[in-house]
């Protein structure tokens, strides 16, 4: 199923795996509530898909008017029944259970094909300990598998944070988009993605950057390098490339610039050698005077015997 980004399309080859859970974690303004309406939104407009929007963070009224900036009109699509926003904020108290049931009646009567959770940490914060959260997380599974769609459950990582999730739900899902955010050397805001996971594809390993502009959210095209443009440049301006592309910094110029090549997927043929040509020892002082001492001797030896 096509996600409402081409650029993330072909890097899963085509979109998501038809009726797939995918996780997606992010620090607060990463994108995730924008990548979540342009998923619906595509969904609607470009490919006829119905969508239901389940909100347990912020109010109907603020997401409506936050679409709005990228002109996307969901007061419109909601009346002409091709999404359908549940406000579920103020009763997220009132039981899991019930909150799934109105999901699925809503879900059941437009014939809806995409569903977005906003936000499974939204939901687990409403639950006072560990055991509720599993038995939570194992009955949220069961009601997406029934619902016969593509579900998209974001997930909010506090600053600082390293883990995701609560250990239970990353296991469960069949794909993880995780939006990082981060400084660079200029202290400018930075934004990436990376596929942790997409069951049933081929996706991109690689870190990609993105942005948020006025069209929604945008995956930026890599700049392809080749191997002739590397080895000219100096090993900071190499180091620079690859932490803006997430990969590893250590080793010798060769192998960070077929590290480079690869991130961006270049073209493989022309990867230079990885395998370094094996240095000849240089013999130790004096080595060569022995064995020609030795050599002498052994020939006068020889000589001696022979008279």
């Amino acid at each position: 199923m096509p996600t409402g980004v081409p650029e993330l399309d072909d890097l899963i080859e085509g979109g998501f795996p038809a009726d797939s859970m995918i996780l997606l974690v992010g620090f607060p303004g990463a994108g995730k509530t924008t990548f979540s309406g342009q998923f619906l939104y595509a969904g609607a407009e470009r490919f006829g898909a119905r969508g239901v929007y389940a909100s347990f963070a912020e109010t109907k009224r603020t997401f409506i008017r936050n679409m709005l900036r990228f002109g996307w009109d969901f007061e419109r699509l909601e009346k002409e029944r091709r999404v359908a926003i549940l406000d579920l904020s103020v009763t997220r108290e009132a039981g899991l259970q019930t909150n799934l049931n109105t999901i699925m009646e809503t879900m059941t009567s437009m014939g809806a094909e995409r569903l977005v959770i906003d936000s499974f940490t939204a939901i687990s914060m409403a639950l006072k300990d560990a055991i509720d959260v599993r038995v939570m997380v194992h009955l949220l599974y069961k009601f997406l598998k029934k619902a016969n769609c593509v579900s998209l459950i974001i997930l909010d990582q506090p600053w600082g944070s390293t883990s995701i999730g609560q250990g239970i739900i990353e296991f469960l899902a069949d794909g993880i988009i995780y939006l990082e955010t981060y400084f660079d050397e200029k202290y400018n805001l930075r934004r990436r993605l990376r596929i942790l996971k997409m069951r049933g594809t081929n996706h991109s390993k690689s870190p990609h950057e993105y942005e948020i502009s006025e069209d929604g959210f945008v995956i930026l095209k890599q700049k392809r390098y080749t191997v002739e443009e590397l080895e000219m440049m100096t090993m900071p301006a190499l180091w620079n490339i690859a932490r803006e592309l997430g990969v590893s910094r250590k080793g010798r110029k060769q192998e960070l610039i077929n590290r480079i090549i690869r991130a961006t997927l270049g073209v493989e043929k022309r990867l230079a050698p990885t395998i370094s040509r094996k240095r000849r020892k240089k013999p130790a002082k004096g080595s060569a005077s022995r064995r020609t001492t030795r050599s002498s001797k052994r020939i006068r030896a020889e000589e001696e015997s022979e008279k």
